[in-house]
């Protein structure tokens, strides 16, 4: 220990009364050890209370949202530290010391420290398990997926393919050689590699799409010899899909929360509400890029790269499909999801609105109207009317 071998200078840089003896330093150290392991035990039976809510009434996707959030992981690791410190200041201490020790002092404080951590761990608990911080925070990594990719992806996003010439070209097929969820793909990277051997680069699946060896995952155009690409390094593939750039992915998370909330088990229709309206926020963010394509070109305008996007039809249909299904006897959900429609409209150009128009048909269709009352209708119709007016208000300002 730093406060038995350099004494001397203990002695002149601390105040006498942060020395302890060696032998009260010891028992002090002893119980802040046994403290801080209690504290550990709580902490990580408190984990398994969280992970359990969330499994049971949200979502298992949830899971990693609490398990890897930064405050979870902090808490623990301080918690353990304080406690490998307090072990190995005992393991350090000779009853043969003549000269006051530090040690102690130094544990004292640690376990202050501890102590507000563990206030703070209880806080965040409690405040992780409502539902309502849980959306939040969802949808925030969703948002951030679709960010990260804007900023990572300078492409065209289109509806048509472009015109590669494969008469002229050899293709080659290179297939998945594990199977799971495609998580990550480096486009820049693969632009610069097809740029670099005179390729066309064609990415045959999307992110999160779950791939096997029998399906091709790119496919290569070239004029030349074969050029053995390391193909690991563009495209990771993992057992469980990620935030990380699949945005459909963060909605399916939400999506399952309202079905739970839905569900006769639960029964909670408000909560299914306002995912609903987050879905609708957060859709109407993604869908002002509309197009199936993503097409990568250089300098020169010469494409390099295909990529594969989702399409607004896409987006809603996977959205809402489910939430259709399941809530067809809610009027509470159709109003939502309505809602959501509405949102999406607003805020997008005259493409997506009219997508949207066409999503809501889909949505009545799906809907048991048997179930509705007269002051059911009444709501449903206005919201057509709403839906209808946010639609054609933007229709006429842009011919204007």
């Amino acid at each position: 220990m730093a406060d038995t071998y350099f004494a001397e200078y203990t002695k002149e840089l601390v105040p006498s009364f942060l020395l302890i003896k060696v032998g009260l330093g010891q028992t002090i150290l002893g119980v802040i050890a046994g403290s801080l392991l209690t504290m550990i035990t709580i902490t990580f039976s408190t984990i398994m209370v969280v992970l359990t809510t969330y499994s049971s009434q949200f979502s298992p996707r949830t899971l990693p949202n609490f398990v890897t959030n930064r405050t979870t992981m902090r808490v623990l690791g301080i918690f353990m530290g304080g406690f490998v410190y307090s072990i190995f200041s005992l393991l350090f201490m000779r009853e043969d010391y003549s000269q006051n020790v530090i040690s102690a002092t130094v544990g004292v404080v640690v376990a202050f420290i501890c102590l507000s951590f563990f206030a703070y761990f209880i806080h965040h608990v409690a405040t992780s398990i409502q539902v309502s911080n849980l959306i939040e925070e969802l949808a925030e990594d969703t948002i951030q997926a679709m960010n990260e990719n804007e900023r990572s992806v300078s492409a065209d996003i289109t509806f048509e393919k472009p015109d590669l010439k494969v008469n002229s070209l050899i293709m080659t097929h290179v297939r998945s050689q594990s199977i799971g969820y495609i998580q990550y793909i480096d486009y820049s990277k693969m632009e610069a590699a097809a740029e670099q051997h005179d390729l066309v680069i064609e990415v045959n699946q999307p992110i999160g799409a779950f791939v096997t060896p029998s399906k091709p995952l790119l496919t290569i155009y070239r004029n030349n010899d074969e050029v053995n690409l390391d193909t690991d390094s563009f495209i990771q593939v993992g057992k469980e899909r990620t935030t990380l750039q699949d945005v459909e992915f963060g909605l399916q998370k939400i999506v399952e929360i309202t079905l739970r909330a839905i569900s006769p088990g639960i029964n909670d229709p408000n909560t299914a509400v306002a995912c609903i309206l987050r879905l609708g926020t957060i859709l109407a963010k993604i869908c002002k890029e509309d197009g199936s394509h993503l097409i990568f070109r250089n300098k020169k305008g010469r494409v390099r790269l295909i990529g594969r996007h989702h399409s607004v039809e896409q987006l809603l249909y996977s959205t809402f499909y489910q939430i259709c299904h399941y809530g067809r006897k809610d009027i509470s959900i159709l109003l939502a999801v309505y809602d959501a429609i509405i949102l999406v409209a607003e805020e997008n150009a005259d493409n997506v609105k009219q997508k949207a128009l066409a999503f809501s048909q889909y949505v009545e269709k799906a809907f048991d109207h048997s179930v509705l009352q007269a002051l059911d209708f009444e709501r449903v119709v206005e919201k057509k009317r709403q839906l209808m007016a946010a639609a054609s208000q933007h229709t006429s300002e842009s011919e204007g």
